[in-house]
């Protein structure tokens, strides 16, 4: 095995070499040290490696939020492979049909996976304390092509059926060096794994921390004793849902605690930040915390923009009539605004499209000037110091609880259930967080109540758990416009107090 010397795990295993003893990752407890990760790591990346020069279909890997996730994922990016996620928990039905589209005929599976992946190869790991790290440590030569997959996510689709986005080494390559500089990541800092490993936000927390040398903290409790998780392992930076934030600024008001001293910068993103939660905020006495507000697609490498929002130096963000700034482009970023809009984004960190899906690439994948560039659907609007403001989407697509969602695709999977004649499915804001609804007419002749309760058990077998309905309303009628398409938003006004009263 010897070093690459080009690759962006570089970083990573060169503190394995020189300071194996660090702490890389603490879980629930357990410490990791760089050595032992490194070890674990090379050990997937052997295992994995390309047999030939052939692109290679992407590596399953079930993750379950712990340090050997960690390790799996920089095996597989260290052996210049792509990896696929599996979550555990989620339908079986519903990894096993995305494993078909992409053809996975290798996976990664620890000791504690309940569910183990329909493939050729499943590659066991028992991964235990006190493993013994290899006496020196170094990348694969794994002849990792630029233009290659690292990862390859499935997001919502407006055909019914999620998308699969590739994203490139390149793009990593491109976005890690300035995440680190941006959330001030360094050897001293202690950054929280919040993020399951089955999104890209979880590449935030993991990629920045072990490449600069940082320690990455997986607490199971860190949702519902955030506070207290901080305290206890001195963390210094948090990368956190808006929806979840939005809940901690109330809660931590309400009850009167403070923010732990440790912690230096909060990082939010997946949804617009409500100004009064901000206000929230500021009076939890969050003056020497930076908080920043991040933007970026699954189909843009982690984080395009980015503005701090309160905390030492932060600019003024003004009143704009609740409207916050998402941000300005981060330094590889390229972006332009059309006349409806629009916003565009160009530069390293775009995927290489949707893998099988060729005209819905050509769709959002455009060429312009000579440059390609993702069409985000966001429409934006430009503050007088040239930072962005959301303004609404140009489809149906829709944020909830971070996650995006097309609402159509909501309505595919509802009403391909039993006794369903129509749904129109919609966003419902609440106080301190949204959910999401979906408003069905029953079959002439079934029971609404009976239909329902075939929907949430289908629902359970085939769906990702963002994709379920929270609320299930039956209703006499869908709202139409005077086209007569259905009215989703009407169609939610006018049965909001049912939807609020019925599960």
């Amino acid at each position: 095995m010897q070093p690459s010397g080009n690759h962006y795990l570089e970083p990573f295993f060169e503190t394995a070499r020189t300071d194996a003893t660090r702490p890389a990752v603490v879980d629930n407890g357990l410490v990791v040290d760089y050595g032992t990760l490194a070890a674990w790591a090379l050990d997937v990346a052997r295992a994995v490696a390309p047999r030939t020069d052939r692109p290679q279909p992407p590596v399953g890997v079930v993750v379950h939020h712990s340090a050997r996730d960690v390790a799996a994922l920089l095996g597989v990016l260290a052996a210049g492979r792509a990896y696929v996620p599996l979550e555990a928990g989620h339908p079986e039905a519903r990894l096993e049909s995305l494993l078909g589209r992409l053809g996975v005929r290798e996976a990664v599976a620890t000791a504690e996976s309940g569910w183990q992946p329909p493939v050729r190869d499943v590659i066991r790991r028992r991964w235990a304390p006190g493993t013994t790290p290899a006496a020196t440590v170094a990348l694969p030569e794994s002849g990792v092509r630029p233009g290659d997959p690292a990862y390859v996510l499935f997001t919502s689709g407006s055909t019914g059926e999620p998308k699969a986005v590739a994203m490139p080494h390149r793009a990593l390559a491109a976005v890690v060096p300035p995440l680190r500089t941006l959330y001030g990541v360094d050897p001293r800092a202690t950054v929280l794994h919040f993020h399951g490993a089955g999104g890209d936000t979880s590449l935030e927390e993991i990629l920045p921390t072990l490449t600069g040398g940082a320690t990455l903290v997986v607490d199971d409790h860190a949702r519902e004793g955030f506070a207290r998780v901080v305290e206890d392992q001195d963390v210094t930076v948090a990368v956190l849902p808006t929806g979840f934030w939005h809940s901690l600024a109330g809660d931590l008001l309400h009850q009167g605690v403070r923010l732990p001293p440790s912690l230096r910068t909060v990082v939010i993103g997946g949804e617009a930040v409500r100004a009064d939660m901000l206000e929230r905020w500021r009076r939890l006495g969050a003056d020497d915390v930076r908080l920043l507000n991040t933007y970026g697609s699954t189909e843009t490498a982690l984080v395009t923009h980015a503005m701090q929002l309160s905390g030492p130096a932060a600019p003024e963000t003004g009143d704009r009539g609740g409207d916050l700034p998402i941000g300005m482009p981060l330094p590889h970023v390229g972006q332009r605004v059309d006349d409806t809009g629009e916003l565009y984004v160009s530069g390293p960190g775009l995927a290489l499209g949707y893998q099988g899906a060729p005209e819905a690439t050509a769709a959002r994948f455009v060429e312009h000037g000579g440059t390609r560039w993702y069409r985000t659907g966001d429409l934006v609007s430009t503050t007088p110091e040239g930072a962005l403001v959301f303004r609404g989407r140009s489809d149906h697509q829709v944020k909830i609880r971070g996650h995006r969602v097309d609402l159509v695709e909501v309505e595919a999977l509802v009403g391909g259930c039993a006794g369903v004649r129509e749904v129109a499915a919609a966003r419902v804001d609440r106080a301190e967080h949204t959910t999401l609804a979906a408003f069905f007419v029953a079959l002439p002749d079934h029971d609404p109540r009976r239909v329902a309760s075939l929907v949430r058990d289908r629902l359970a077998e085939l769906a990702a758990p963002h994709l379920v309905p929270s609320l299930l309303v039956p209703v006499a009628e869908l709202e139409r416009t005077h086209t007569g398409k259905v009215d989703r938003d009407a169609t939610r006004d006018r049965n909001l107090t049912t939807a609020g009263s019925r599960r």
